[in-house]
């Protein structure tokens, strides 16, 4: 595959102005592959990079290696770096980590909810909710994210976030954390809200359960969505 010809845009340009050099490269193409300036699977053109910021080679292959130790590029020796691409058994084995990751930090949410988290937490459950009486699969998808990070602060656990928020980087990549199918939101809106009430009620062990539940009905949406992707 021939290397991605779409520039780096002047904004994020503008923005390395306002950052310590090699945090800024990194933060600026990893920011770029997220919002898929650089698509799944496309080959980096790591000189035209160093060309769009002005920097020289080494901040920007500090920033590939640190891309590659988070899932989110692969280095094929004598043929150069590309962005991920997962197919069908990648995306399960990435879904199989979500869940259990997502199992443990409901888990955990339930015995530290506070005032706070819980009011944060409602307020993205009735957003959910009323996007999904509206139709609106963005904002619903935009909605059940803020859902699941809500989720996670309120665990309170930072080497979970840290884990779980690199795997929710490798599947923004692949277009797979904000996919929801319309004939599935009705579903989701159910599973979420009986998460929100174990959460809230303190129900670890019921959170646990409904949150593998709802991990693996996510797996078969990604999966199916590849598959009409893909014709």
């Amino acid at each position: 595959m021939s290397p991605v010809r779409a520039s780096v845009p002047r904004a994020s340009i503008a923005r390395l102005r306002h950052e310590s050099l090699g945090e800024r490269v990194y933060r600026t193409v990893r920011d770029l592959i997220l919002s898929q300036v650089f698509p799944p699977g496309s080959k980096l053109n790591v000189e035209q990079i160093c060309r769009d910021l002005g920097v020289s080679r080494t901040p920007v292959w500090d920033t590939m290696r640190r891309l590659e130790s988070e899932g989110l590029v692969n280095t094929v020796p004598r043929h150069g770096v590309f962005v991920l691409n997962y197919g069908a058994d990648q995306i399960r084995d990435l879904f199989m980590v979500r869940g259990a990751l997502e199992a443990l930090a409901v888990r955990q949410a339930a015995r530290h909810l506070d005032g706070d988290s819980r009011a944060t937490l409602e307020a993205a459950m009735t957003e959910m909710e009323r996007a999904a009486v509206a139709v609106e699969l963005e904002r619903y998808s935009r909605a059940a994210i803020d859902f699941h990070d809500c989720v996670l602060r309120a665990a309170r656990n930072q080497a979970l976030t840290r884990i779980l928020e690199n795997v929710y980087a490798q599947i923004l990549v692949l277009r797979l954390r904000s996919l929801y199918l319309p004939e599935r939101v009705e579903s989701s809106v159910a599973e979420h809200r009986a998460l929100f009430e174990a959460v809230r009620s303190g129900d670890a062990e019921g959170g646990e359960r409904l949150a593998r539940a709802h991990a693996d009905h996510v797996l078969q949406d990604a999966l199916e969505f590849t598959r009409r992707a893909e014709r």
